[in-house]
Formats: structure tokens, sequence, C-alpha cells
């Protein structure tokens, strides 16, 4: 039981849960930023539909 207050096996205890945590980010990370680049793509498809009105208005306005 002694060596669990030991500093080696502590410190390999916390590089492990950094590694760990660094591992699972690494993986997450591609998934969120599909979830933002579906959000900006929704964003950008309604900024079209937006202008499309307005030109329209613009035409009816001109004529």
């Amino acid at each position: 039981m002694e060596f669990l207050t030991s500093p080696w096996f502590i410190i390999i205890i916390v590089i492990s849960i950094l590694v760990g945590n660094i591992a699972a980010f690494k993986y997450l990370t591609p998934k969120n930023l599909d979830s933002f680049k579906g959000k900006k793509e929704n964003d950008l498809d309604r900024l079209i539909e937006l202008d499309k009105k307005h030109q329209q208005e613009i035409k009816k306005r001109d004529e």
C-alpha cells in the first residue's frame, strides 16, 4: 500500500488522466465542428432567402 502514495505513482496516474482527456477531446472535436458547420449553412440559407425576398420587393417597388 505504500506504493500508492509514492510521487512516481501519483505522477503516472495524473499523466494518464491528462492523456486520456486529450485523446477524448481529439475524438470529439470533429463531431462538434460538423454541428457548427451545419448551423452556419442553415444561417446562410436563411440569409439567401431573405435576400431573395428583398430583391423581389425592390423589383416590385421599381415597377
